[in-house]
């Protein structure tokens, strides 16, 4: 493959995962645990942010695993196509959510509601039946807190994760493109999705955000990666139709040879 042919699939991956992962991502779930975490945690914003990367990590290379077994089953015009479909029905989705959205409500309170939540359920849950240690020292109780922190961090985000819409449109767009690049546009989005979770953690007291205009902006975003989808598939079609003809020839050939060989 030339190497500007190269740059531009792996550019054009790059982009498609990154975008796709950060319109899907933000003020989802596992965005709001980075948020309430680092609220909860202010000294140790950057426990938070660790914690819930690496989970998302775990999640890119899953997505990654399941992608590139799928692509070894499937044309490059039927992956495409599938992820066509797959993006056509979160669009849906994502549509249906924007049309069941009420009036005014706010998207930043219901998902705090939600995940503080199940964090303090999970909490409890930790400390129920436990014995009281010995008093450690203050060395031995700093890295105890910050251990406790990234791995509850860690465990409600991979927890939150599994079959969320994000994994499963990760999975297809690691089947119908370049795996790497896609591999490091979704880790991109990631990062800068939980950085910016942890970030604007302590200017968030009192801000509202629409949870109708969060949803139509998503399902909009879906929709022209559809589009998208559908014009690779089309391309791609028609590339593996030109090729044919050429795959007979050699079939022919190669039978001819044998005849002769007989």
């Amino acid at each position: 493959m030339p190497l500007f042919i190269w740059a531009q699939a792996t550019s054009h991956a790059f982009k498609l995962a990154f975008t796709m992962v950060s319109m899907a991502e933000v003020f989802d779930k596992t965005w709001f645990v980075a948020l309430v975490m680092a609220m909860r945690f202010p000294t140790m914003h950057f426990t938070v942010f660790w914690g819930c990367f690496a989970a998302l990590l775990v999640h890119v290379v899953l997505a990654a695993v399941f992608g590139y077994s799928i692509s070894r089953f499937l044309s490059v015009s039927q992956l495409d196509f599938l992820a066509a479909g797959v993006y056509g029905v979160f669009t849906v989705m994502y549509g249906y959510d924007w049309y069941k959205s009420e009036a005014g409500s706010d998207v930043i309170a219901a998902g705090k509601e939600e995940i503080e939540e199940e964090i303090s359920q999970e909490v409890e849950g930790a400390q129920y039946g436990t014995v009281a240690p010995k008093k450690p020292t203050q060395m031995e109780a700093s890295l105890a807190q910050v251990s406790r922190v990234f791995w509850q961090c860690f465990m409600v985000v991979l927890i939150a994760e599994f079959g969320d819409r994000t994994q499963i449109a990760m999975i297809g767009v690691h089947a119908s493109q370049p795996l790497l690049p896609v591999m490091w546009g979704s880790a991109a989005a990631f990062g800068m999705l939980t950085l910016s979770a942890v970030a604007v953690s302590s200017f968030l007291d009192g801000r509202k955000l629409s949870q109708s205009f969060v949803k139509a902006a998503i399902a909009l975003s879906f929709a022209a990666f559809t589009l998208v989808a559908v014009h690779d598939g089309m391309k791609a079609r028609g590339h593996e139709m030109q090729s044919l003809p050429h795959l007979f020839s050699l079939q022919f050939q190669v039978i001819g040879n044998d005849n002769q060989t007989m």
